[in-house]
């Protein structure tokens, strides 16, 4: 199976990247249009996410999953491919990434992940994290579930960060299934999130 798609130029040209449970090169693989090849001797798991993020450095492509080395490096759930060489991401996740994407909230473009993971880089992240180039940061108190799917949309608000998934509270919230992060706090300075519409009034059903 194949479960993350995304686009990258390594510096040998723009590629199509795709990740999932394929053991053949494990579980990562690079089309060029005409061929696919292995990025070094890919990841010992699934990889379920694929995005790709300039952190300062250059642009590099990030994989997320449920694997514990990526070519034989210490990579626990979440890696760096920068066209030649895997490298980690601080201490990584204690659980499964499944989404990747990439955000600016107004401090810098930074890389967001999801997942089922608790901890990112040793700091408490329920299912949600920033990791900015060199650190890993929370989302306010996160969610109490799977967050499953992330992407970025402007709504006439200015963009924001969406969040998807099988949760049934998120940033201390009240929202099921789907939230978005990004927008101005409520009165009361509790939450960053503006709940959306509910099951029944045109919002998501599970």
């Amino acid at each position: 199976t194949a479960w993350a798609l995304t686009v990258y130029d390594d510096g040998g040209g723009t590629a199509l990247y795709a990740g999932g449970g394929f053991p053949t090169v494990s579980h990562i693989a690079k089309w060029d249009g005409s061929s696919w090849s292995p990025l070094g001797s890919g990841m010992n798991g699934k990889v379920l996410a694929l995005t790709s993020y300039d952190d300062g450095g250059g642009a590099a492509l990030y994989a997320g999953g449920d694997f514990s080395t990526a070519s034989g490096v210490a990579a626990s759930k979440i890696a760096r491919w920068d066209g030649s060489s895997w490298s980690p991401l601080g201490s990584g996740m204690d659980a499964v990434v499944r989404a990747l994407t990439v955000y600016d909230d107004g401090g810098g473009v930074a890389l967001y992940a999801g997942g089922v993971f608790t901890t990112a880089g040793g700091v408490a992240a329920n299912r949600i994290a920033k990791w900015d180039g060199s650190s890993w940061s929370p989302l306010g108190s996160g969610m109490n579930g799977t967050v499953r799917a992330l992407t970025v949309y402007d709504d006439g608000g200015g963009a924001a960060l969406y969040a998807g998934g099988s949760f049934s509270t998120a940033f201390d919230s009240g929202d099921s299934y789907l939230a978005k992060w990004g927008c101005p706090a409520p009165p009361d300075g509790v939450t960053s999130v503006r709940p959306l519409p509910q099951p029944g009034a045109g919002g998501i059903r599970k």
